[in-house]
């Protein structure tokens, strides 16, 4: 069995006796006594030592003045060099030693990386987490590939150059900004290591902050990496932005004591979306500069203004681009190599050449060709190329035949991040460790916390099932729900998992219970608050509202980003009802956000024109703005104005083609070119993409769009019918593959089918429907092809008041169009 050895001084009994209660009795060796008191014979040190795989060494000032102490280090050292001792895990214990002291060893500081943890439920945690890793040591090279890193030279150039620079104060804050998997994290610690600052063993501390995040955030994120022990921390959701500045100082203060720095993979909390520092954390950094100690690094997904960092040069910024050419091919030839592949030169010309510049489409290249075989890969190397833009998609696709994979997958995903602890209190640990292995073997999970204490899915991955709506198995639905129950009964315990803690109160709060404020801070509600709002319906709509209003109530201790991404939410749900309170609280948004908010108001409301105006004003202020470019393709496609809705449809579709929304308005926009001016190798692209996506949305939509293009380009009307009629019943209660039938019947006058596309619309539009105006067309287009003209205008007058009187006035022209015609039928 899997043995821990607790090695520490007499003096840190309670401590150690702490962390030893949290840990299974038949898993530890511990002496109540002590062997300092000389009640434990050495034959019995050496005996425990035998039957020990970790050996844990609780560092203190009185653990280092210990004979018994040193001589257990002694023998453990040996024991390692033997083979007998998996691993020594060094936790420091006292505010009076750091890693730097003389009286530990050289061969344990260089070879490990040794932090604090002043907290021992946190301790506990840690050393069962690495007793795990003992017991499934599947992936023994795994440390080995992240040494792997080829290119950035220039970058890291700058980046040595400006440590070296003593005209500057030392950077605070080192922030690499880039795409999604270009390698961020890598070319920090790569960075840091050529310039000395920090040792190639050394693994940071990491943090994940989300953009709905805060201060009160970053504070339980920081403290629950047990690196400074500043007492317990409660009323965040009641405590000044003052008062939560001097606890975060403090948290700070007591870790750049012990030398240490923390990672923080920033999604836009930090360095938001407009390129800002957001003010809480400016405050933070301007308290604590005065140690110049580099004591943050930022994995950020939005560049840093540089223009901020050369007036405040406590900050340092650098963009990662893409691989080049020459760097492409290194990292491709080394990982090949290290993988023990002997590719030819033409073989690695080959793959070479579908490489887009991401570090992580050259190692799944190089490991599909190890899990399967060259020629296979060779054969579908269109999934290479399609790694880069669709890797979600692509890594969904490969588990398609292993359903148990896949649903733990989607379980994983309904977690910010997991603590092993956590997640292995839900499922069976033996199950599946090894798939979580694998998982962050294939990047589609990864690992954050001192030492690596919380896995977390690929936010690329994670947005991708988000969108796609796929759901988690009635099982995992049944494990989840009996944890809620049982978290109900026991939320008052503040020493629980950071992980369990954030999950569990934000499924709290969409039940409606009570909770304390105590343990509440308002991102819960912010997450809540969302995930309510994407699930739709009025019923959600207003309960988004209502916890809006709620946590509203607190919001002069709140900081201003939390109040506008509340204050947001809740205005998108009052318009999605109609309501009228939406321009009283709107009044509270800023800029842009405001006009955006006002155009979405608008489009719901059908009021196209103000609408589109509104939307304009948002591309005033950001010009390259993708919500505001796709809400304008919507608009200007229910305008039939297709020429001024294709320019936006093709920028917001190349920025992210996965998605199947995207996907649709640009096909739309290119269906309405005259066929000789299109690219049919666009289209096809285009239609195999959302073939291939397994997500209902994606394939309800390829299914009218297969149907259009069909009839357009290859002249089956027939196949079009029989295929957009058979969608109907596969998606029953989707109306897009009506509306596609009642395009497709008025193109190819097929009266018949109009009529019954036009009564499954009475079935199920109503006035407030966003697809209403479309039906109401539909059905007019319908009478007056029926010779029921008088029938069709009033009935546009009546309906379509969202019509300027130039726009209705164009309708009823083409609707005399079509009774010219009507006489034929």
């Amino acid at each position: 069995m899997i043995k821990c050895f607790l090695s520490h001084s007499s003096r840190d009994k309670e401590y150690v006796r702490s962390v030893a209660n949290g840990l299974r009795k038949e898993i530890r060796i511990f002496d109540e006594q002590t062997f300092e008191k000389g009640l434990s014979p050495a034959e019995e040190i050496i005996n425990g030592l035998d039957d020990t795989s970790l050996f844990v060494l609780f560092l203190s000032d009185s653990a280092l003045n210990s004979p018994w102490v040193k001589e257990e280090i002694r023998l453990a050292k040996t024991k390692v060099d033997e083979g007998k001792i998996h691993r020594i895990y060094p936790i420091i214990i006292d505010s009076k030693v750091n890693y730097e002291d003389e009286r530990i060893p050289q061969w344990m500081k260089d070879n490990f990386n040794i932090q604090p943890i002043r907290k021992a439920n946190v301790a506990t945690r840690k050393i069962n987490d690495r007793l795990r890793e003992i017991a499934f040591k599947v992936h023994p090279n795994l440390k080995e590939r992240q040494r792997i890193y080829v290119g950035r030279n220039d970058k890291t150039s700058f980046v040595e150059q400006r440590f070296d620079d003593f005209d500057k104060p030392t950077p605070i804050v080192f922030a690499a900004s880039g795409l999604n998997t270009i390698g961020r994290k890598s070319f920090i610690k790569h960075a840091l290591t050529k310039s000395s600052i920090i040792k190639e063993s050394y693994e940071f501390p990491i943090i994940q902050m989300e953009q709905t995040d805060s201060i009160e955030d970053f504070i339980l994120k920081v403290n629950d990496l047990g690196l400074a022990d500043i007492g317990d921390i409660n009323n965040l959701m009641i405590t000044s932005i003052d008062e939560k500045i001097d606890i975060a100082v403090r948290l700070i203060e007591s870790i750049i004591e012990e030398k240490e720095r923390i990672l923080i993979e920033d999604k836009g909390s930090i360095i938001q979306v407009g390129r800002n520092i957001v003010s809480w954390f400016i405050n933070i950094i301007d308290r604590i500069k005065s140690h110049e100690h580099l004591t943050f690094c930022i994995a950020s997904q939005f560049r840093g203004n540089k223009s901020f960092s050369t007036k405040n040069p406590e900050y340092y910024f650098e963009e990662i681009p893409e691989l080049n050419i020459q760097e492409r091919n290194g990292l491709l030839k080394r990982y090949s190599e290290y993988k023990g592949l002997a590719l030819s030169r033409e073989d690695l010309k080959f793959f070479s050449s579908l490489q887009s510049g991401y570090p992580e489409q050259v190692l799944f290249t190089i490991d599909s060709i190890c899990d399967t075989n060259l020629y296979s890969v060779k054969k579908d190397s269109h999934l290479i190329r399609e790694y880069a833009d669709d890797k979600a998609r692509v890594i969904i696709e490969t588990f398609n035949i292993d359903e148990d994979k896949l649903d733990f997958l989607f379980f994983l995903s309904k977690f910010e991040f997991i603590s092993y602890e956590f997640l292995f209190s839900l499922v069976e640990e033996n199950k599946f460790y090894p798939i979580i292995q694998s998982f962050i073997n294939l990047s589609i999970c990864d690992q954050i916390g001192v030492n690596n204490d919380y896995i977390r899915v690929n936010q690329v991955i994670k947005d991708y099932i988000s969108r796609s709506k796929f759901g988690v198995t009635n099982e995992y639905e049944s494990i989840l729900n009996d944890h809620i129950k049982k978290f109900i009964s026991e939320y008052s315990d503040d020493n629980r998992d950071i992980s369990d803690y954030i999950f569990s109160i934000q499924e709290i709060i969409k039940t409606g219970k009570d909770i304390d404020n105590r343990i509440l801070v308002p991102s819960y509600f912010v997450k809540t608050i969302k995930s309510l709002y994407e699930k739709g319906g009025s019923a959600n709509y207003k309960e988004a509202i209502k916890l809006a209003d709620r946590v509203l109530d607190n919001s002069q201790y709140m900081h201003e980003s939390v109040i506008q991404h509340i204050l947001f939410i809740k205005c998108q749900a009052l318009a999605r009802l109609h309501d009228g309170d939406f321009f009283s609280s709107v009044k509270e948004i800023k800029e842009p956000e405001s006009s955006f908010l006002h155009g979405f108001y608008f489009r719901i409301t059908r009021q196209r024109a103000r609408a589109i105006e509104s939307y304009k004003r948002v591309l005033e202020k950001r010009p390259f703005d993708p919500r505001a470019k796709g809400e304008l393709v919507l608009l200007y496609l229910q305008n039939d104005e297709y020429e001024l809705a294709l320019g936006h449809a093709k920028d917001v579709y190349d920025r992210q083609k996965n998605n199947p929304i995207n996907a649709n308005n640009y096909l739309n926009c290119l269906f309405y070119k005259d066929k000789n001016n299109v690219d049919i190798n666009i289209i096809n692209e285009i239609l195999e993409r959302l073939k291939s996506n397994p997500a209902q949305r994606a394939q309800e939509i390829y299914c009218s769009a297969k149907a259009k293009a069909l009839a357009k380009f290859d002249n089956k009307v027939d196949d079009a019918f029989n295929l957009i009629e058979n969608g109907i019943l596969q998606f029953p209660d989707i109306k897009y593959p009506v509306l596609t039938l009642c395009d497709l019947s008025i193109q190819y006058r097929k009266l018949d089918k109009l009529k019954y596309a036009i009564e499954r619309l009475e079935q199920s539009d109503s006035p407030k429907s966003q697809t209403y105006g479309s039906f109401i067309r539909y059905k007019a287009i319908y009478l007056t092809l029926t010779n029921k003209f008088d029938d069709a205008i009033s009935l546009c007058k009546k309906e379509l008041n969202e019509l300027t009187p130039t726009e209705l006035e164009t309708f009823h022209e083409k609707l005399k169009q079509y009774q010219r015609e009507s006489i034929f039928y």
